[in-house]
């Protein structure tokens, strides 16, 4: 098995705040990442994640990706 060690610290949008999108389709489910998405503030992101998950799960959750350590797999 490859050994996690290179930090990958590039962003991936040169607009907006990055933030990472966490849903749980229903209340005894665990959390699931679904993907990121780029906008200004925690509201506006809140929204546009409401828009496209919201009417479909039981929890919606988002991070700040500068607040998630990603890292690559060292080839």
């Amino acid at each position: 098995m490859s050994e996690r060690v290179e930090r990958v610290d590039t962003p991936r949008a040169t607009t907006g705040r990055e933030w990472e999108l966490f849903v749980r389709e229903e209340a005894d489910e665990s959390l699931g990442h679904v993907g990121s998405l780029t906008a200004p503030t925690r509201e506006s992101a809140l929204e546009r994640a409401t828009e496209l998950f919201g009417w479909t799960t039981a929890d919606v959750w988002l991070c700040p990706a500068e607040e998630v350590e990603r890292v690559g797999i060292e080839q």
